[in-house]
Order: structure tokens, then C-alpha cells, then sequence
């Protein structure tokens, strides 16, 4: 059996437990993925889509967000739901949108908020650190302060 490659800017963010790249285009990369302990793969991409009949192991949810775009509060929640469930099964979960970047980083982002308590800023220089380039534009930008501001409404309900 022919060795595996990465897909493209392949990084682990919190070893062996979250993961982001960009399209895994080949049957080799997306195996490369089970090979390494991916369990649950989020797909941010409406353009294209990963082959993957290749990796019949693995988790595939679909969130479907224009290239350039920020994600939805929803579509925020449905990551962080891939990726609850992946910690709550100790397993380890990779998102991906086609260069890893920008919707990537912004939900990278959002799970720092969510399950670091960072701040936006905070998150989004983090992101930034570990995957330069990440967070293409101002509305995700945005979206993670939008996300951050929710995160604090949802906390205050809660102790309500």
C-alpha cells in the first residue's frame, strides 16, 4: 500500500484532539487522516468535497459556508457540536475548508472562545499564531466577537 500525505497545511491545533487543514482532494490524504486518529471530520466547504468513500471510518459532518464568508451562530454551534462530540468519545476531530484558512481559522477561533474562555482578540491572535493566515476577512472577524458576545449571554442565562 502506497505511503499517505497530509492534505495541504495539515497542523494539529490541540494535539491529537483537534486538527485543521485544507481539502483533502486525494484517497491517499483523507486516509492519511484515519492513519493519524481523525474520528470526525468537519467539511466547511459548499464547492467541493472531500473523497470520502476513501476513509469509510471516519465521521463526515457537512457545514456548508460560502468561500470568504463567515460562518452563522448556527453553523458555529454544529462544529462545536463535531467537535463536543469527538472530546466526549476521546476522539480526535479535524476541520477543513479548501485552504484551511479562513472559515477554518474562524471556527478555530470559536472553539478557543468556547472552550478556553478567550477572549475574541485572544482567540483570534491564537489562531493566527498557530495557522498564519487564518481569519481572512473583517466579517470573520467579526463573527468571532459576535460569537464571544453570545458565549457571555449564554453564561449569564445560565447562572440566571
Amino acid at each position: 500500500m502506497p505511503a499517505t500525505t497530509p492534505p495541504p497545511f495539515f497542523s494539529w491545533v490541540v494535539p491529537n484532539k483537534l486538527a485543521a487543514h485544507g481539502l483533502p482532494s486525494s484517497a491517499s490524504e483523507v486516509q492519511y487522516l484515519e492513519e493519524v486518529g481523525i474520528k470526525h471530520v468537519a467539511v466547511l466547504m459548499k464547492e467541493r468535497q472531500p473523497p470520502v468513500e476513501e476513509a469509510p471510518s471516519i465521521n463526515w459532518s457537512f457545514i456548508g459556508i460560502e468561500d470568504f464568508t463567515a460562518p452563522t451562530i448556527q453553523q458555529v454551534q454544529d462544529f462545536l457540536d463535531v467537535v463536543k462530540k469527538g472530546i466526549d468519545q476521546n476522539e480526535a476531530v479535524s476541520v477543513h475548508c479548501f485552504r484551511g484558512r479562513g472559515r477554518t481559522g474562524t471556527m478555530l477561533a470559536c472553539y478557543f472562545v468556547k472552550f478556553e474562555n478567550l477572549s475574541a482578540d485572544e482567540a483570534i491572535k491564537k489562531v493566527r499564531d498557530l495557522r498564519p493566515g487564518s481569519i481572512e476577512t473583517k466579517d470573520q472577524e467579526d463573527l468571532v466577537g459576535d460569537f464571544y458576545e453570545y458565549c457571555k449571554t449564554e453564561k449569564a442565562e445560565e447562572k440566571d
